[in-house]
């Protein structure tokens, strides 16, 4: 069984502060300084603690629109609009921020968690932001491009087992025996802020030969310049990035994995 347990001799001091920052909470998803300005039709629309996570696209006038899921009361509520000054809660029923401004509620829904739906209700709330509002290493493509690109010193799965780590990577169980039989693991990285859904499809797949390196790497949309990259494929499901010439039984273990991680509601 493979250990993702980070040892302090020869984990990259770039996993170290991306890990502080988290406080021990990774997250799929860019994180936003305490001190961003958050915006809609330029105009203060919402706060967010520091480190929060939230969704980032690439915006026309080149910023950023992000998409954060929120727990809200449910008195704060109204016909699909969220009221000036309500607190922002996470899953946990953490205060994360408030509204500066009356907000579309998105995709409004009812948690899953018993004794939250008896007081919140979910669902999305937008805005804009600089591409200053994020913390340094907080996107895992980039940070990956920069892991594999960099000279190490130590063992590989001493450095990549912090940067799963880090960003919040689980191994997908069960394995599709086509992976399994080649001796290949996955570890899968889901989009939390894009839907209001608790399970999200994924953004980022990456497909091992256990503790010796990586075999490929699958993202949901961006396609990233890899060293000693052997080819890249766009796929209904995804991009796939082959850092080793996959066989036609692995190839098709990519695409049962790839599909595992997509919930039906979001196809």
């Amino acid at each position: 069984m493979l250990n993702l347990a980070p040892t302090t001799r020869s984990l990259q001091l770039l996993w170290w502060t991306a890990a502080l920052i988290l406080l021990a909470s990774p997250l799929s998803a860019q994180w936003v300084n305490e001190w961003t300005s958050i915006t809609v039709d330029k105009e203060p629309a919402f706060t967010l603690s520091d480190s929060t996570a939230v969704h980032a696209v690439r915006a026309a006038d080149g910023g950023y629109a992000i998409t954060k899921r929120v727990w809200v009361e449910k008195a704060a509520v109204k016909d699909g609009e969220l009221a000036t000054g309500s607190t922002l809660y996470n899953a946990k029923g953490q205060a994360i921020g408030q509204t500066q401004k009356a907000l579309l509620f998105d995709e409004p829904g009812i948690p899953s968690d018993r004794r939250m739906a008896k007081k919140y209700v979910t669902g999305l709330i937008h805005g804009q932001v600089r591409s200053s509002a994020f913390i340094s290493n907080s996107w895992p493509e980039r940070t990956l491009v920069e892991f594999l690109t960099e000279k190490r010193v130590g063992p590989f799965w001493e450095a990549f087992s912090g940067y799963l780590q880090t960003f919040g990577f689980e191994e997908l169980k069960p394995l599709p025996g086509e992976l399994n039989d080649a001796g290949l693991n996955a570890w899968v990285l889901r989009y939390q802020d894009v839907k209001n859904q608790d399970e999200q499809r994924f953004r980022m797949i990456i497909f091992t030969r256990g503790e010796v390196g990586i075999q490929c790497v699958l993202t949901d949309e961006e396609i990233l310049e890899l060293p000693k990259l052997k080819g890249q494929e766009s796929k209904p499901y995804g991009q796939l990035h082959h850092l080793a010439k996959p066989t036609t039984t692995q190839a098709t273990g990519y695409e049962y994995a790839a599909y595992a991680c997509i919930p039906l509601e979001s196809e």
